[in-house]
Formats: C-alpha cells, sequence, structure tokens
C-alpha cells in the first residue's frame, strides 16, 4: 500500500498542490482593531504529570516556563495573555479550549516536554492542526518556535508535524478541541528529557526563563509585536513565514525512507576510522538523523544530525575494537521511521 511508487508520486503531488491548489494566507496582526488575546496551556496538571522520566513531573516544568513566556509576552504593546490554568488542577483538554473560546483566543499555545520510548531522540518539534487557515497559522508560528530553540539555545530543530488519528481527524486532543471552535492552536515540544543533548536546558531556572523568553520572542515575531519600553523589540516590519493554505488535510508521513546507500570510501584498520559516503531519499518528509552499526543492527551508535535539505553526505566514524568487520546505517525521518543501507565489509 505504501510502497516506493507512491513515494515518487508524492513529489509529483505536493508540487501540483503548491502550485495549483493553495493560496497564501495572512493572519491578525497588531494593526487590528482589538489586542492580540493569546492562551499559554501549560501541559498537564493535576493527577496527569505528563513526562515522569526524571524526579520532577513534566508539568512543573510546563507551569514554570508559561509563567515566564506570559511575563515576557506581556511586556510587548496590544496583547492580552492568558494561562488556560494557575494552579496544579486536573484540566480536560474540552476544558481548555473552551476556555481559550471563552476569552475570544486569538492563538492557543500549549507547552510540553518530550520523552522517546528508545530514550534517543533528541531536539524540539511542534504539532500543527492539519486542514485550512489552522494548518497554516500552526505552521508559521511553530517555525517561529523552532527557530528561537535553535538559533538562541542550540537545540536540535525536529520540525513542524501533523498526527492523524484512527479517526481520521487530527490525533492530539488540544489542536481538535480548538479546531472545532476554529482557534488556531499548536503543541510545543521543547525538547527531550530523557536525552543527554537536551536535558541540561531544564536542569536550572535560567533555562527555563530562557524557553519562557524564546516562547514570547515567537510569539512577539509571529504576530508583529512591539515592546512598551522605548527602543525595546519592534517586530511590526517583521515578515513570518507565509505557508500556504492546503485544499486537503496534511498527513503525516507513515513510510520510511525509500532507500539509504552506503559506500566506503576510506577504512583505516589501525585508527579504526571508516569514511562512507551516504545517499538517501525520502520523498514526503525530510531526512533527520542517521546513526550506524558494528554488530548488523542488534546496537546503533546515538543519532547524529543528517545534513537539511540534502539527499547525500559523507560521515567519518569509529568503529572501535574487536572483533568487528562490518559497517551498517540507518536515516530516519521527520517522523523517525527508519530505512537501513546495505551492509559494508570492513575486511
Amino acid at each position: 500500500m505504501y510502497g516506493g511508487f507512491r513515494k515518487i508520486w508524492a513529489l509529483v503531488l505536493i508540487a501540483a498542490a503548491t502550485v495549483f491548489m493553495m493560496v497564501p494566507y495572512q493572519g491578525k496582526t497588531v494593526h487590528a482593531a482589538e489586542p492580540i488575546v493569546v492562551v499559554i496551556d501549560p501541559g498537564h496538571g493535576g493527577e496527569n504529570l505528563g513526562t515522569d522520566y526524571l524526579p520532577i513531573p513534566e508539568k512543573v516544568y510546563t507551569m514554570q516556563v508559561a509563567l515566564y513566556m506570559k511575563q515576557e509576552l506581556e511586556k510587548y504593546k496590544n496583547v492580552v495573555v492568558y494561562l488556560t490554568h494557575t494552579q496544579d488542577v486536573d484540566m480536560d483538554l474540552t476544558q481548555r479550549a473552551e476556555f481559550a473560546e471563552s476569552v475570544n483566543a486569538d492563538f492557543v499555545f500549549s507547552l510540553h516536554f518530550n520523552m522517546s520510548i528508545s530514550h534517543g531522540l533528541y531536539g524540539s518539534e511542534v504539532w500543527v492542526p492539519s486542514t485550512g487557515t489552522l494548518y497554516s497559522q500552526g505552521y508559521s508560528a511553530g517555525n517561529e518556535f523552532l527557530m528561537q530553540f535553535e538559533q538562541v539555545m542550540g537545540l536540535f530543530n525536529r520540525g513542524i508535524k501533523t498526527r492523524i488519528g484512527s479517526k481520521g481527524t487530527d490525533y492530539y486532543g488540544i489542536t481538535k478541541q480548538c479546531a472545532l471552535r476554529n482557534i488556531p492552536a499548536i503543541i510545543v515540544e521543547h525538547c527531550h528529557v530523557d536525552h543527554i543533548n537536551d536535558v541540561a536546558n531544564i536542569q536550572s531556572q535560567n533555562k527555563l526563563q530562557e524557553f519562557g523568553i524564546c516562547d514570547a520572542t515567537a510569539v512577539a515575531r509571529y504576530f508583529g509585536l512591539t515592546k512598551n519600553e522605548e527602543g525595546g523589540a519592534d517586530y511590526s516590519e517583521y515578515a513570518p513565514l507565509a505557508v500556504p493554505v492546503p485544499e486537503a488535510r496534511v498527513y503525516n508521513d507513515t513510510t520510511a525512507p525509500l532507500y539509504l546507500e552506503a559506500k566506503l570510501l576510506d577504512y583505516n584498520s589501525t585508527s579504526r576510522y571508516a569514511t562512507v559516503a551516504l545517499s538517501a531519499f525520502d520523498g514526503e518528509s525530510p531526512l533527520q538523523y542517521y546513526a550506524f552499526s558494528t554488530d548488523n543492527g542488534l546496537t546503533w551508535s546515538m543519532l547524529q544530525p543528517w545534513n537539511k535539505g540534502q539527499n547525500e553526505m559523507t560521515v567519518t566514524v569509529n568503529v572501535g575494537y574487536g572483533k568487528k568487520d562490518s559497517l551498517l546505517f540507518k536515516v530516519m525521518n521527520l517522523y523517525d521511521i527508519a530505512t537501513n543501507s546495505n551492509l559494508l565489509e570492513l575486511n
């Protein structure tokens, strides 16, 4: 059902959709007569701990970052900021969307922290609604968040994604409930609490405050806000990413990259370093990570970033000592689905 033929035709369909089926969308700006209404949703709360991989559960971090975000965002003109809740209480996703509707929210930003089953993933990502202007607005705003995390905090950018549930609608409750009320909403996964690359970003109040400031700056840039104090940040002339409005639902990629080919360029049996040319392709979502194995895929190295926007890259890896006479690579796409390479013999 999801073979290589479908992958290749996906490129044609994507190009056609971009040219013939989409038009740019411009959201509300500060030039509107009324203030921008922003609702910040600290993820989880009450008995819903969220990710509890660390001794401090996710709900604590989301509330702290939300408060820092609100504090920073309120330094700007023409914006009103609410939190869906300010206490550690149980609040379901419908209630959060109803609250946003009650205050006439222009946007809902649901703050979260991430964890992977393998504990091997790292970086930031944003989940957006899958249809219409809600998709376009979500993608554009999400891009601002990821740029802040990448450029200011040095976090790996895992991209902007949709996820469709078994009923053919948005999987995540907050985006789905807000979409029913025609309110743009995104889920911001700041970083992974279970990976060495990310965990330092939640281990101090300074870092959590930095997340809050980055979040507020992303919103200010998206809406073109200006700070209250003279000489403060002024984004009134800034143009966020213009994202076409899709005519049809934007589905998440459910297939692996089409191929990954590995070619051994050099191997030093003394230093145990191998230089390998990698070539991969995925017609439906970007390539994101690569890793290598010296035991035919039983264990893998830590994931490394794939060169963004490229189908080819050359890597040098240390295969280590012991009886290791082969090398296998894998590449993962935006949705963390992997394809293995051909096996390289090192002898």
